[in-house]
């Protein structure tokens, strides 16, 4: 593709999805300021990030309101993991599989650094009720067409009609001014040590237009 703008048609992600939701992720996060140190280097790096990114996405299909962007070759575009109020990235029951995951993959020091970053994460957040855009990355073949931010304006729809705020961290400042575009407004900064500040944005609902 080399025009400005893609055409694609949003729907929920599935289980289905989890798969290609995860390669998405893993290319989308692998040059991070933040989520690529997450990862040591290794000859299973690839490997042990797919394996995290899989995990998160099955998260989200079954405690959140994730969307994906479908291209017209039926192929992912971009993926979006959104929470509603009350739910987190991972689910209280499954945090004990989540950090033997960690700690079977990325090792007993980059685990214990990833969840104490966790943890300063949820201690950021709102306390009024909020839905969280968790994670957001788009297709290495679908990049600089729009698609993520149209993706994620696709959701905003639907939490404005439902007058909910919304939330996210962005972890690369380079796409701080996009959010910005679509109305989020700086709030916390999240300082990780050994790892860039990350900025925070909250988002009041748009009033309803007649």
């Amino acid at each position: 593709m080399t025009s400005g703008t893609a055409s694609f048609t949003v729907r929920p992600m599935r289980e289905l999805d989890l798969d290609e939701t995860a390669a998405i992720l893993r290319d989308g996060f692998n040059d991070d300021p933040v989520w690529g140190p997450v990862f040591p280097e290794h000859p299973d790096r690839a490997a042990h990030a797919l394996a995290h990114w899989r995990f998160m996405a099955d998260q989200a299909v079954k405690y959140g309101e994730p969307l994906v962007a479908v291209l017209p070759d039926g192929s992912l575009g971009a993926v979006s993991t959104w929470f509603p109020p009350g739910e987190n990235e991972v689910h209280v029951n499954d945090e004990p599989a989540y950090e033997a995951l960690l700690r079977s993959t990325i090792g007993d020091a980059a685990a214990d650094s990833l969840l104490n970053e966790g943890e300063l994460f949820a201690e950021a957040r709102p306390t009024e009720p909020h839905a969280y855009l968790s994670l957001l990355a788009v297709a290495p073949g679908a990049r600089g067409l729009g698609i993520g931010m149209r993706l994620v304006s696709a959701a905003l729809e639907r939490y404005d009609a439902a007058g909910m705020q919304t939330y996210l961290e962005s972890s690369n400042p380079a796409n701080d001014a996009r959010y910005e575009r679509l109305g989020y407004v700086a709030a916390k900064q999240i300082h990780i040590p050994g790892s860039p500040t990350v900025q925070s944005f909250l988002r009041q609902p748009a009033a309803p237009t007649h």
